[in-house]
């Protein structure tokens, strides 16, 4: 799924939360977004999944204006796990799961093998698959956070939207949570507060007080001036051991 925002502005009473956002994501690309707090993230990511309404301008989805897409059909095509997601302590995480399969169920189309296949391999995508019959409630944040992220993938979406997803997990689900969605064949955006994993997007886009201001290549985008400029932090580019970008912060400007 392609998607185009168009001259996009939003607020919340008076309060403007994003202004005149313009940007393109390709098919099958992984976007990264990344900003302060407070720089519109939430905000825009809400909006690219159909759930907050702009004031100006809009957002095209194949083609489509997300605004117009029957609700069922963007619940199938869109995958959103938000930042404080939530799911009643009376599931199993099985069931938590399962969910993800609910746009695709009706009277005349019950659940069937693809249902559970999906199910299964979103678990074990996510290695919760022997917690399958654990409560929810027993549950660890991070452990929570990687059964929302089964929840979506068992949607089997075209766009895949992750709300600062690796904030509950420990470094080794960290680094293997970013190595699947990086190796997921669809369009996905990630808003992440480690600049370092935004490093790892095909592109990335940074907002600052609700406007985009600078898309592109990471290397190309988080330089030293605008790392600067927008975080208040010095930084410096290095190579690690795996031949991968890597940025060093320090406080003193």
């Amino acid at each position: 799924m392609k998607i185009d925002v168009q001259a996009l502005s939003a607020r919340v009473h008076r309060t403007p939360l994003l202004t005149d956002v313009s940007l393109h994501i390709e098919s099958g690309e992984l976007f990264g977004l990344v900003g302060p707090n407070g720089s519109g993230k939430s905000t825009l990511m809400r909006c690219l999944a159909g759930l907050r309404r702009p004031i100006l301008g809009r957002v095209i989805a194949d083609d489509t204006d997300l605004g117009q897409m029957p609700a069922r059909l963007r619940a199938c095509r869109i995958a959103f796990v938000e930042q404080q997601a939530d799911t009643t302590d009376r599931l199993t995480v099985r069931e938590a799961v399962e969910l993800g399969r609910t746009p695709y169920l009706s009277p005349l189309r019950r659940w069937g093998a693809d249902d559970q296949a999906a199910v299964e391999n979103a678990l074990s995508s996510v290695e919760m698959d022997a917690f399958a019959d654990r409560l929810w409630h027993t549950l660890s944040g991070g452990e929570r956070q990687r059964v929302h992220i089964a929840r979506a993938l068992a949607q089997a979406p075209d766009l895949l939207l992750l709300d600062e997803p690796t904030n509950h997990l420990d470094i080794r689900h960290q680094l293997s949570l970013m190595a699947l969605v990086r190796d997921l064949p669809l369009t996905r955006v990630i808003a992440l507060h480690d600049l370092n994993q935004a490093m790892t997007c095909d592109r990335v886009g940074v907002l600052h007080k609700g406007r985009l201001i600078a898309a592109g290549p990471p290397a190309n985008v988080l330089h030293e001036d605008l790392l600067a400029r927008v975080f208040g932090v010095a930084a410096k580019s290095a190579t690690a051991p795996d031949g991968a970008p890597r940025l060093h912060f320090s406080h003193a400007l």
